[in-house]
Order: structure tokens, then C-alpha cells, then sequence
């Protein structure tokens, strides 16, 4: 985690809690919305609310208007039999008498710095490509010029999802997505009594265009730590297991806005937490966001915690390794284990056979699928036999003093591993409740789950601490062979004396 960048990060951080704080005044259950449109509008984005009518999604992108200072609004019901001039103004007649082709676009949406289009999927294909160009490059063609447009973000709505191939460039363009449901039970009767508050903000919090732009430049310098690269990886896999495509564009951008999330907290570099956002971006249904919920939060609590596997694949590798070195298991001139058999014969055999006895020592012999004990088989009766396992032949081996200097030391490296790694967690125990109450975009809901995973990660690594310790110790006692320097010194010794 790391600490804040400067001044203007925490003043930037003030007026955007200030802004969302106002505009979800008088919305009810509507503070999710706020954020991403928000988050969107920070990183150049687009938002797609998806719901039924009458759920405040236009007021939304109003009070998203008013955010910044001098922004330009558009606001337009798209039907499948909407005409081009509707969203980016009538032809020129002028330009037309001069045999150029020019579309008057003062009030339209090449001129807009927020604007909402409704039900945008029943745009037909006389609208579509125009809309693409204008919604990512952020560029318009009129005539036979390509100019920039002062768009900021674009806040759709649709009661439905997008059907056809030739939607699904426009779907993909809308990076950030919510379910927007009527008001709950538990709201209802507010919604009845309460009444819609104004968002007029003061000119000194709401943004500038300018502010935009630096925030997107600095955002950029934010590092991607590993922790967001893995976790990223795990929703990729889920996807795969989920058959979602996502293309390489759209993670592209998601990238960006991690980096604005902890950016505009005042971080400079991502942790695991910023992957908050990507399932809210993720989904192709509303259905499957519960899905990707359910991943972060394994992401941020338990799985997100846990003792690397790989320190307890090493550490019982090791494990296996001692018992075999401080009990070692003899083997003949061709390699093979050896055994002792019940009659103290040596044999490469795990088992081998011998006649059973009853419990008074009594041998058992069969008769005809009977069985009969007798003192005296006569050749009369088949003994009766039995598998038994035979037991290793234990040697007496002794070891190099480099042999256990090598081992220990590479046992002290699991230990060191495992130290650090109980570090880590306790660094995080000590200053997660901090990050999440200074992150601007968290939900600190999640933080008790996260705080007792921690504890419960710490306790499994100081057990492995105490095994990986046992380690040490064994190999550290392991028999020394004899100095061959102190046995030749002796008999120079016993020389002398002769």
C-alpha cells in the first residue's frame, strides 16, 4: 500500500467525495450509478444503465452535466426509426448550394460535453458507424472533415440488451455497466414521502476539462503492481470458463481505470482492491455480475490471502526429504530397496508370503474351503496362507558437513519466505483499514471479511513457520561423517609412539 501523492491529489479527492455525496442527494439506492458514472466521466468512458423506465437513469446523466463547469448537454430517445439528423444535426442547406456536404451541429451531440441517449440499441446502421467514431476517437466526420469533439462521456440506457453481430461494437464501447432496479421494499416508503433534491454544486468544486486531462495524464504513471496483474488473470480464466469474450481493447481500458481508481484516491501504484471495477465491466448479462462479485470478493478476502502454495509444495518436498536422510532406507548393488522378511532374510520384495496362524500360534491349513488347524499337516491339507508386509532395512548412513550446510541453508530460505510473508500480512493488518476509509471508490463493507482473513493467513504461516523451524533442526542434527584428517593424524600420532 502506498501512501498519498501530494496536495493536489487530496484536494481532487475532496471535491469528487463532495460531488458524489450531491449527487446522489434525493436518489435513492442510487449511489453504485454515481460512482461509475463518475469513474467513467474521470477516464474518458462511456456508462450503459441497463433497466426498466422510471429509475432516474436521465437524471442521472443531468446531475453528471452538472459535475463540470460550462458543460454543453444532449439528450435523445433513439427508435429504429431515428434518422442521423436527430443525433448529429440537419444538413447545411448553405453547404449544399455550394456542393458541400456539412451538417449544422451546434446543439447536437458532436457538440455535447455529457450526453444521455436512450434505448441507444435501436440505432440502425445509418447512425451506428458515426456514433463508433464519435464514442472512441472521440472525433466526427462532417462532410469531408474529421474534427474533435468536446465529449466527455456518454450515458446510455437500454430496456434490453443488444441482439445482432452489427450491435456488438457499440456494446463493447461502453466499458462500464450497471443493472438499475427499481427502488427496493425497504426504500419504498421513503420514495412516496421523500422529495427530489436539487444538484446545483458550487463553481469552486466542480470540474474542469483541464482537471480531466491531468487526471488521465497522471493516471497514466500509476504502476501495475503484480497483485493486480494476478487477479486480473483470474477473472480472464473465469471469463474462459464462463465463454465471455473480451476483447484486448477493453482491457485496455480497464487498465486505465484501475489507474484512476487508485490515482485519484491518492495512490501511486494499483493494489488488488482497485479490481473493483471489473465487475462492473465484465458482464455481457445482468445476470452474470453476481458471478464476478463473488470472484473479487475471494480475490480481496480469502483466496487473496493465502500462504503461496508453492512454500507448502517445497516445505513437505523437504519434509519427505529428512525422514528419508534420518532413516535411510538401505538399497543392494542394483539400486533396489531392501527388505527384511518375516523369517529376518533380507529381500527387494515390499511383502511376501507365510502360512497363517491362529491366535494360540496354531498354523491353519484349508480343507476343501474349510479351515482346519492342526499340529500336523501330513501332507493331508493346503496351508493356508497369508500376505504380510515386510519392513524396510534402516541403514546407518553419515553425512558431509557440506551435505547438512547445504540443506540447512536451503530450509533457511523457506524459513526467510515464510517470515516475510507473515511480514506482509501483518504490514497489510496494520494499514488496510486505513486504505479503505482514504480509497475513494471501496466499499468498506468488505472489510471485516478482509481483516479476518488476514488473521486466519497469519496463523496458517506461523504453523508452517513452526515446520519449516523443525526443519532446520533436523537436518542441523543430522551424523556427521568422521574428519579422514583427524584419522590420519592419529596414526601419525600412534607412529610416533612406536
Amino acid at each position: 500500500m502506498t501512501t498519498t501523492v501530494c496536495a493536489t491529489t487530496m484536494n481532487r479527492k475532496d471535491k469528487l467525495q463532495t460531488l458524489m455525496a450531491q449527487m446522489s442527494g434525493g436518489l435513492l439506492e442510487r449511489e453504485h450509478q454515481v460512482r461509475l458514472m463518475m469513474l467513467a466521466a474521470l477516464s474518458g468512458e462511456h456508462v450503459l444503465l441497463v433497466g426498466p423506465p422510471g429509475t432516474a437513469k436521465s437524471e442521472l446523466a443531468k446531475r453528471l452535466k452538472d459535475v463540470f463547469v460550462e458543460a454543453s448537454y444532449f439528450e435523445r430517445l433513439v427508435t429504429r426509426f431515428s434518422v442521423p439528423e436527430e443525433l448529429f444535426g440537419p444538413l447545411s442547406i448553405k453547404a449544399l448550394e455550394e456542393d458541400r456536404y456539412n451538417r449544422l451541429t451546434s446543439g447536437y451531440l458532436p457538440e455535447a460535453s455529457v450526453a444521455f441517449i436512450d434505448e441507444i440499441f435501436k440505432a440502425n446502421s445509418a447512425i451506428l458507424n458515426s456514433l463508433l467514431t464519435l464514442l472512441n476517437e472521440r472525433q466526427f466526420d462532417n462532410g469531408n472533415r474529421r474534427v474533435n469533439v468536446p465529449l466527455i462521456s456518454v450515458v446510455a440506457a437500454s430496456n434490453e440488451l443488444p441482439e445482432g453481430e452489427e450491435l456488438s461494437a457499440l456494446y463493447d464501447r461502453f466499458v462500464l455497466r450497471s443493472y438499475v432496479s427499481p427502488v427496493s421494499t425497504e426504500s419504498f416508503d421513503e420514495l412516496l414521502s421523500g422529495s427530489l433534491e436539487g444538484f446545483d454544486p458550487d463553481l469552486n468544486v466542480r470540474l474542469k476539462v483541464e482537471d480531466l486531462k491531468e487526471t488521465q495524464r497522471l493516471a497514466d504513471k500509476v504502476k501495475l503492481t503484480p497483485a493486480t496483474l494476478e487477479a486480473c488473470k483470474e477473472f480472464r480464466n473465469y471469463l474462459a470458463t464462463e465463454n465471455i469474450y473480451v476483447s484486448d481493447r477493453r482491457w485496455r481500458k480497464l487498465v486505465k481505470l484501475m489507474k484512476v481508481s487508485a490515482f485519484t484516491s491518492g495512490f501511486n501504484e494499483t493494489s488488488i482492491y482497485d479490481t473493483w471495477v471489473l465487475p462492473h465491466c465484465l458482464w455481457e448479462k445482468p445476470e452474470q455480475f453476481e458471478g464476478f462479485q463473488e470472484l473479487y470478493q475471494r480475490l480481496v478476502t480469502v483466496n487473496g490471502k493465502e500462504t503461496p502454495s508453492r512454500l507448502l509444495q517445497v516445505l513437505s518436498v523437504w519434509e519427505s526429504r529428512l525422514t528419508e536422510e534420518s532413516s535411510p532406507h538401505k538399497k543392494d548393488a542394483q539400486g533396489k530397496l531392501l527388505y527384511i522378511d518375516f523369517d529376518g532374510n533380507e529381500s527387494t520384495k515390499k511383502s511376501s508370503e507365510r502360512q497363517a496362524t491362529d491366535k494360540n500360534g496354531r498354523l491353519i491349513y484349508k480343507d476343501y474351503g474349510r479351515s482346519k488347524t492342526t499340529n500336523n499337516n501330513c501332507g493331508r491339507y493346503d496351508p493356508w496362507m497369508e500376505k504380510v508386509e515386510n519392513d524396510p532395512l534402516i541403514g546407518s548412513i553419515r553425512f558431509s558437513k557440506a551435505h547438512i550446510d547445504s540443506r540447512v541453508l536451503s530450509v533457511q530460505e523457506i524459513v526467510n519466505n515464510i517470515k516475510q510473508f507473515i511480514d506482509t500480512v501483518q504490514q497489510e493488518l496494520h494499514t488496510v483499514e486505513q486504505y479503505f476509509n482514504n480509497h475513494l471508490w471501496l466499499d468498506c463493507s468488505l472489510l471485516p471479511a478482509i481483516v479476518d482473513s488476514l488473521n486466519k493467513s497469519q496463523k496458517q504461516a506461523e504453523v508452517l513457520l513452526n515446520r519449516a523451524n523443525k526443519l532446520v533442526d533436523g537436518f542441523s542434527r543430522l551424523p556427521l561423517e568422521e574428519d579422514p584428517s583427524i584419522e590420519i593424524a592419529d596414526l601419525v600420532s600412534l607412529d610416533g609412539q612406536m
